[in-house]
């Protein structure tokens, strides 16, 4: 018991520090409704909070129960960023003078999450899913949860580069320096949304290959003695 609570328990307190670092440091603000909330920002504090937010993660990963515990925990707060975000006006988190830093914010907490709980249902080693079974815990909810989980993780990753590599080319080829007519961050959106079904025949391709790995493997000789 005393192996699971402490992984747990420095996980939480991590990622409550790194919250309790963000709110202190103003980064986050629940009452901006002027829009000029950044002058109360305190940068220091807000770098001490990202790798506070880092290592929760990395404490938690070395056991199941802490990355259930914390996949929970950020999950609900997706859900309250995204309450805040649809009934609040006076609600900001920036971080570099964008708005679209809450955004990512809320992207990047829910894959987080979704990969920590996806790997705690299934744990990732087979001395973790032994565990389980002799802890009366039952079979986790099978593979296919982790593999959904990391596809999501590198669907947003690969659709927000090509928003980046969208914006960037038409910065550089179509603006003129005017900020007012360039378009450039429609064209990301443009590229990024061409990317969706990009990613979705990848993932197709990849689930194709790995079912024809297993077909394999099955009726391979060694797998029938």
């Amino acid at each position: 018991m005393v192996s699971h609570s402490r992984p747990i328990a420095v996980s939480l307190l991590l990622f409550g520090a790194a919250l309790g670092l963000l709110i202190v440091g103003r980064f986050v603000q629940f009452d901006d409704l002027s829009g000029a909330g950044s002058d109360l920002w305190i940068l220091p504090l807000g770098l001490l909070a990202l790798p506070a937010a880092v290592s929760a993660v990395v404490v938690a990963w070395s056991d199941a129960k802490a990355r259930l515990w914390l996949g929970i925990v950020q999950a609900v707060l997706f859900g309250c960023l995204v309450w805040q975000q649809t009934g609040n006006d006076g609600f900001r988190f920036i971080w570099h003078r964008d708005e679209g830093e809450l955004v990512l914010l809320g992207i990047g907490l829910g894959v987080t999450a979704a990969v920590l709980i996806a790997t705690a249902v299934q744990p990732s080693t087979q001395a973790e899913a032994e565990a389980a079974r002799v802890a009366g815990e039952g079979p986790g909810a099978g593979r296919w949860l982790v593999r959904a989980a990391v596809y999501l993780g590198g669907s947003v990753a690969f659709v927000f580069l090509a928003f980046l590599s969208g914006a960037s080319y038409y910065a550089a080829t179509e603006c003129d320096g005017s900020e007012s007519d360039c378009l450039a961050t429609l064209g990301g959106l443009a590229w990024g949304v061409v990317s969706v079904p990009v990613a979705i025949v990848l993932i197709v391709v990849i689930e194709l290959v790995l079912a024809r790995r297993r077909k394999s493997a099955r009726s391979s000789p060694d797998a029938t003695k």
